[in-house]
């Protein structure tokens, strides 16, 4: 039995759409020594002669919650803290926006009373041999539920007397009525937590979410004092003894009357007379008298028990002077401890142990946030193990670093149970991520190309994109150098978090559903890739096998009629090859195709080379041009130059530049960023800019 999903409708950030979370299953592994057969049993037997645990899995597809600030991670686990452990809600977890929209629309002539409510909606996935585990769920199963693998437990938080609130509701609307005033009605009304089935009929029992499950939350930065690792384990060792080393206990308290009686002894000896006597001198002693006695205790002895030190080369480094990512790890660490140690070794196999770890890369530096999401399970794992505990555990992980989703990735070989948080009308969305959902049907095998081809880059910069504003795709090293910069010179953009990601735009499609599940607008900078006949399409080039020496044609394109296109993105989102009828942009939802148009009578099919067509006049542009190829540079333009012959040569540009793009970006950013007057500043391609624009429109929109 396990925690599938939660649906939370008007609580907080969450309204009535995309507000269903999805976690996933915990299931032991159990593999028969004879015969090698895998078995999903929950339940191993100690001591079993056939049968060995070869992986306590616990949730090894980590749930994985991810967005930027304010997105709404915490959102989800104060819930759940709150019905797990709190049992009660408040007026102010109500959504904000979900009231307004409630109070306009109220019609007190109406004769149906439709009360502000929060929900929350629970998915339990049953497995088979669990029915000790699901006594207390049984209220909520109907007839067809019988062989059923899922349970929906619906709980709401509603006022308890309808005609109460529809009675105040009407004075309330018998003058002019503002938000204030609603929401003060509401705040003097009587709520309850009421229990409903999947089909909304109502179930009056006395039921607890905490007999179904349990919750550990480990918060982020949570180091509270420059001790708090002494403090934490202190408090492990001191629940040690007195649940698991009882006996050892009793010794000590035996001792420590010995310790106690010997000190009283010497107190009385040394101390004691001598305050007497002081205190002689002062006020009649006749009546009263003073008593020093040595008190030590278990409690007072357990208390500054332990001393937390790191071990650096082979030197003790007290714990205030290490740094605080291995602390705050090391806290972590600590409280998973204290809670399998505190936890009743029966009720992990009867009830959903759900373990939740806010933001865990606080204070750590990349490499650990990678480690740590590798190694978290493994550390469970073993702690459980060690203590004989049966394991049906859940570990849910909210963050917003790009390197713990990275890991995530990359370590569980999959893009499954990872939730993404965004925003939409100031309202969260969550979009749950799978194989299925990101990948082309014919990519959805993790050992497909396409699914090493996103992985790779995921894994060096793309898992940035689930935490940007907006993205932009580009094709080549020349668009990743320049776009920085003219982004910049937008005002509108250069206040938003806007990543660029160097993937080859030819590839773009392998994007398109992950693209359209996260909802940021997305720009992709492609290039057209005209197909030129038979020659090479990587260098357009032709051989002359007669002569036995390299030919190259420089055809310059002005007509698209009968052409073809060689990109794959292209052909993706178009549905063909043919450029014939290619429109200017292909715009798909939150996703907009750029690629190189018309360009003073010519089609370019590079970067550069649209560069040079939109700037065949320019001082900055010509001056890198002749810098690079000098005798080129020449032979197009001539001595004296006429920069228009730039133009009828702009692909035998881009040929000859083909074997030197990154120096040709390189210099071309180190002029503009050193130039002073803006008209000299070489222009973007219409193609480009437009697309900027574009993002520029539905960042603004948002």
């Amino acid at each position: 039995m396990y925690l599938k999903s939660l649906k939370l409708t008007n609580y907080r950030k969450f309204s009535a759409e995309q507000n269903e979370i999805e976690f996933i299953s915990s299931k032991l592994i159990k593999v028969d020594k004879k015969t090698g057969n895998q078995n999903d049993k929950d339940i191993v037997e100690n001591g079993s002669s056939n049968e060995e645990i070869t992986e306590i899995d616990v949730a090894s597809d980590t749930t994985l919650i991810i967005g930027k600030n304010n997105a709404g991670k915490t959102t989800i686990i104060t819930a759940l803290d709150t019905l797990v452990n709190h049992g009660k809600f408040g007026i102010n977890d109500f959504n904000y926006r979900y009231l307004q929209r409630y109070l306009k629309e109220y019609d007190i002539d109406d004769t149906r009373i439709n009360l502000p409510f929060i929900e929350c909606v629970l998915t339990v996935e049953l497995e088979e041999n669990s029915d000790d585990r699901i006594s207390n769920l049984v209220p909520f199963m109907l007839v067809e539920d019988v062989n059923n693998s899922e349970l929906k437990i619906c709980i709401r938080y509603e006022i308890a007397d309808a005609s109460f609130f529809k009675s105040e509701m009407e004075k309330l609307f018998s003058e002019e009525v503002t938000f204030a005033d609603f929401f003060e009605l509401l705040n003097s009304m009587d709520f309850e937590i009421n229990y409903y089935d999947k089909n909304g009929e109502k179930i009056d029992i006395d039921f607890k979410i905490s007999n179904l499950m349990e919750l550990q939350c480990i918060k982020a930065n949570h180091l509270k004092s420059e001790h708090c690792l002494t403090e934490a384990f202190n408090k492990i060792i001191k629940y040690r003894y007195e649940h698991t080393f009882q006996n050892e206990k009793r010794e000590i308290n035996k001792k420590l009357k010995e310790v106690n009686s010997d000190l009283s002894i010497n107190i009385s000896k040394n101390h004691t007379d001598i305050i007497r006597k002081v205190l002689e001198r002062l006020i009649s002693m006749e009546r009263m008298g003073v008593q020093l006695s040595a008190d030590i205790t278990f409690d007072k002895l357990i208390r500054d028990l332990i001393k937390y030190e790191y071990i650096e080369d082979n030197a003790n480094v007290p714990e205030d002077q290490f740094g605080l990512g291995y602390t705050n790890l090391v806290m972590i660490i600590a409280a998973i401890i204290d809670y399998i140690e505190k936890y009743p070794d029966s009720s992990f196999n009867s009830k959903i142990n759900l373990i939740s770890i806010e933001e865990p890369e606080t204070y750590m530096h990349p490499q650990m946030q990678e480690l740590f999401i590798k190694n978290i399970n493994e550390a469970i794992r073993f702690l459980l193990s060690s203590k004989n505990k049966d394991v049906n555990s859940q570990i849910i992980i909210t963050t917003h670093s790009s390197h713990i989703l990275n890991s995530k990735i990359h370590s569980a070989n999959t893009f499954n149970n990872i939730c993404y948080l965004s925003e939409k009308q100031s309202n969260a969305i969550a979009v749950n991520l799978n194989n299925k959902r990101i990948m082309p049907e014919e990519n959805e095998d993790e050992e497909s190309g396409g699914f090493r081809f996103l992985k790779k880059h995921i894994k060096y910069k793309v898992s940035e994109l689930f935490f940007s504003d907006a993205a932009i795709f580009v094709e080549g090293f020349a668009e990743d150098t320049i776009l920085p910069y003219y982004i910049e010179k937008k005002e509108k953009l250069n206040r938003r978090y806007i990543s660029i990601f160097n993937i080859n735009g030819a590839h773009g499609f392998l994007y398109k559903r992950l693209v359209e599940a996260l909802g940021i607008p997305v720009l992709i900078v492609t290039d057209l890739d005209i197909k030129r006949g038979n020659e090479d399409e990587d260098e357009n080039e032709s051989i002359d096998n007669t002569k036995a020496k390299r030919t190259v044609s420089y055809e310059q394109i002005d007509c698209l009629k009968g052409r073809e296109t060689t990109n794959a993105t292209i052909i993706d989102l178009k549905g063909d090859s043919d450029l014939s009828n290619i429109s200017t942009f292909i715009e798909n939802d939150n996703l907009y195709l750029a690629y190189q148009g018309k360009i003073n009578g010519y089609y370019a099919t590079s970067f550069e080379e649209a560069l040079i067509l939109n700037n065949y006049d320019n001082e900055v542009i010509n001056n890198i041009l002749k810098e690079l190829k000098p005798r080129i540079y020449t032979s197009i333009v001539g001595i004296k130059p006429e920069y228009k012959k730039n133009i009828d040569n702009s692909y035998k540009w881009q040929v000859k530049l083909s074997n030197c793009k990154g120096e040709f970006a390189s210099k071309l950013l180190y002029q503009i960023v050193n130039e002073d007057l803006e008209e000299k500043i070489p222009q973007l391609p219409k193609y480009i800019s437009d697309g900027l624009d574009w993002i520029e429109q539905k960042l603004g929109g948002r």
